[in-house]
């Protein structure tokens, strides 16, 4: 039987219906990308807005060739004290609606996240080892997460010993949220945690941000892979107006290619017109008629170049895929 296929970067969000526990902050509606994104998806049951995303997640990998895709949660900024900063905050999908929202739709496995900087962190982190989290969620710049803090040690051993990787935003900007400590995404400040074993996953491979005047931290990605076997990138959100010129450089890089996880970063847009140039008219045509965002994204990093390797790699890095998928699959 062939490996499972899995996007590991997919987006739960919520309001709090459904007993969900998720927020958003009223900071974070006034952002441009957060009305669009909600233009672009329509408006749901008042009632259960939250328990129909999820549902669209799981629907949107059935009609796809994906088996599996990885449901991300979110966790807010904590004070000094290590109490939620509810100012600072700009959305939570908690640990424990991940795991329901999961075990209801069994093409989800879950990727919760846990901010290290709460005083009841390692309590929490130990429920998403004993639920069977595949992988912790980190966005710095946004959640205010140091991962160079060195008081941090106990949560990275604690990841070092069951294996579940942190998947987090660093190299270059982050645009659907504002950034709280932008110094924090700085590619750089992993390097603790990869000293300490920890596997990380680079989301967008470290690409810059096209208007942000982001420093290219891609060469600097690319020795620290030399470095440290257990890190590797993900190829996510990155055919938008933000990052679009990087991802045909990256499918041509075979250093990159080969420590590459498929991930779609849905409900982010993902479309083909950016690569006129590479695919021609006709080819960007036929890659916008498919409707579902999830499988143009395969589609569109498969016509660039990525091999479906990619699409197969996840359980070499991910965490407790047992749990969650049956093993004859993997």
């Amino acid at each position: 039987m062939s490996p499972p296929k899995i996007d590991m970067h997919v987006h739960l969000a919520g309001q709090g219906t459904d007993d969900s526990g998720c927020w958003v902050s009223p900071m974070f509606t006034r952002r441009m990308t957060y009305k669009l994104l909600r233009l672009r998806h329509g408006p749901r049951d008042a009632g259960h807005a939250d328990a129909e995303w999820a549902a669209e997640l799981a629907s949107r990998v059935l009609r796809s060739e994906l088996d599996h895709a990885v449901a991300l949660g979110f966790d807010g900024v904590y004070d000094r004290a290590g109490r939620l900063d509810p100012a600072r905050s700009q959305m939570i999908v908690p640990a424990p609606w991940v795991f329901q929202v999961c075990r209801r739709h069994p093409e989800l496995i879950p990727g919760p996240s846990v901010n290290p900087h709460r005083r009841d962190a390692l309590e929490r982190l130990e429920e998403c080892v004993e639920g069977g989290a595949a992988l912790i969620k980190w966005l710095p710049a946004t959640q205010g997460i140091d991962p160079a803090d060195r008081s941090l040690e106990p949560f990275y051993r604690r990841l070092a010993e069951t294996g579940i990787p942190i998947l987090v935003h660093s190299g270059g900007s982050e645009n659907t949220f504002a950034e709280v400590q932008p110094e924090l995404k700085d590619l750089r400040r992993i390097l603790f945690p990869l000293e300490q074993g920890v596997r990380m996953i680079v989301a967008h491979t470290g690409a810059p941000v096209l208007y942000a005047r982001d420093p290219d931290q891609v060469p600097m990605l690319k020795r620290m892979l030399e470095r440290f076997p257990h890190l590797w990138v993900d190829n996510s959100g990155i055919s938008n107006p933000s990052r679009f010129p990087h991802l045909p450089v990256f499918a041509r890089d075979p250093e990159l290619v080969a420590r590459t996880v498929h991930g779609s970063d849905f409900p982010v847009p993902s479309n083909a017109f950016w690569y006129v140039r590479q695919l021609g008219p006709r080819g960007v045509a036929a890659l916008e008629r498919i409707r579902n965002r999830m499988q143009r994204d395969v589609e569109i990093k498969r016509a660039l170049g990525y091999p479906d390797a990619v699409l197969t790699r996840a359980p070499e890095v991910l965490a407790n895929l047992d749990r969650w998928i049956p093993h004859s699959a993997i």
